[in-house]
């Protein structure tokens, strides 16, 4: 029986710049070279992300994103239900 349970939760983020299929695959790279990244989707000018919470933050993932050359902010959290402004 398998007893380890995910803590999955949602994160959509605003990506400056992102217009190139460059950059969408480098920022695809990115997030998938973390460990909890479940799920990602390249959208117009970001991304959704679907991680376990265990594994990863929100955090980790703006600044793997970052590392990568790419402005992160996060549009909303599920987990907090937060949303936030973006300004870049």
């Amino acid at each position: 029986m398998n007893t380890t349970t995910t803590h999955i939760e949602e994160l959509d983020l605003a990506l400056a710049d992102m217009d190139l299929p460059e950059t969408e695959k480098r920022a695809q790279a990115a997030l998938k070279s973390l460990s909890g990244i479940l799920k990602v989707r390249i959208i117009e000018r970001g991304c959704w992300v679907e991680y376990d919470s265990h594994l990863t933050h929100p955090e980790t993932i703006c600044k793997a994103l970052e590392k990568a050359g790419l402005k992160a902010a996060i549009f909303q959290d599920s987990g907090s239900g937060e949303e936030g402004s973006v300004n870049f």
